[in-house]
């Protein structure tokens, strides 16, 4: 696997976003782009991008990057219906006699790592597919809203970058702490966390509950959850929950009480405090503004 530094994420711009949604026999046409790094992320189904003799498999809740000057193609036809968000962007300095592109360079002992730099993997399997689903619903809900703004727009795609990149450092680390670690905690909280995603939409989901399951004090169980996740299981599980629902809302047709059993909020007022304090939105506005839009059917 590939590693690519961005540098000045400050400065990024993208041209374009959308919803692919791919048929069976479809395939990736052969290009090229000077400028543009076009980052995939994908939603439904497999399908393979051959980026510079790199192969790398698009798949859900997988990221893949096709750096800039680098050609990319399919490498092979669908199979069966596929569809992924992608979006273009590249960092750009127009200064007063140049305008000057920044490229992403592979990671080596002489790669740029200031503070204005990110490292991206040209793959990484995220362990949160909704919350990454979300920011691509806003980013192409803002590309396509009749009010568009550019800074809007652009401040959400380097949102999304610093996101992909934080969690990659993130699972490096972890990677790193595990590694270097022989203790059981991290079993254990791998544990908590198929747990919580199995009962999610059970309202007496809590720390004192999954502590029952698992015949372990509730004390040390929230000590051990939040060393690792750095968060209380008890708002871990209402970001999840508000996750679910956003998903809910933004794919099914089922009414918002209908989503608030379904994500497990045991009532309609929690339910709307909890969205609001999380999205800053009601469940009804975030259902209308997040429509899809931007859709390649090809």
């Amino acid at each position: 696997m590939k590693e690519y530094v961005f540098r000045h994420v400050e400065c990024t711009r993208s041209p374009v976003c959308g919803l692919a949604m791919l048929n069976p026999g479809w395939c990736h046409m052969s290009r090229l782009l000077e400028n543009e790094t076009v980052l995939i992320f994908g939603r439904k189904n497999s399908t393979l991008i051959d980026a510079g003799g790199e192969i790398l498999e698009v798949r859900p809740g997988r990221m893949v990057i096709l750096p800039a000057r680098i050609l990319h193609r399919g490498a092979e036809p669908v199979k069966i219906p596929v569809s992924y968000w992608w979006v273009h962007f590249y960092q750009v300095m127009r200064l007063e006699d140049e305008t000057r592109y920044f490229m992403p360079r592979t990671v080596d002992n002489s790669a740029d790592l200031g503070d204005d730099s990110i490292v991206l993997p040209s793959f990484m399997d995220v362990r949160n597919p909704m919350q990454y689903a979300n920011l691509f619903s806003e980013l192409l809900s803002r590309y396509e809203h009749p009010g568009f703004s550019p800074m809007v727009y652009h401040s959400l795609v380097e949102r999304l970058l610093l996101a992909f990149a934080e969690e990659y450092h993130e699972q490096s680390f972890e990677s790193f702490r595990t590694q270097a670690s022989q203790t059981a905690t991290p079993v254990l909280v791998r544990k908590i966390l198929e747990l919580i995603e199995d009962e999610l939409s059970n309202p007496d989901a809590s720390v004192k509950y999954f502590a029952s399951a698992l015949k372990l004090n509730p004390d040390y169980l929230g000590r051990c959850f939040k060393e690792v996740m750095e968060t209380s299981i008890g708002q871990y599980i209402q970001k999840r929950r508000v996750e679910l629902a956003c998903s809910r809302l933004r794919e099914t047709s089922a009414s918002v009480e209908e989503v608030a059993s379904q994500c497990g909020f045991g009532s309609r007022r929690q339910f709307y405090e909890e969205f609001r304090r999380f999205t800053g939105k009601t469940p009804s506005v975030y259902r209308s503004e997040s429509a899809y839009v931007g859709v390649n059917a090809l």
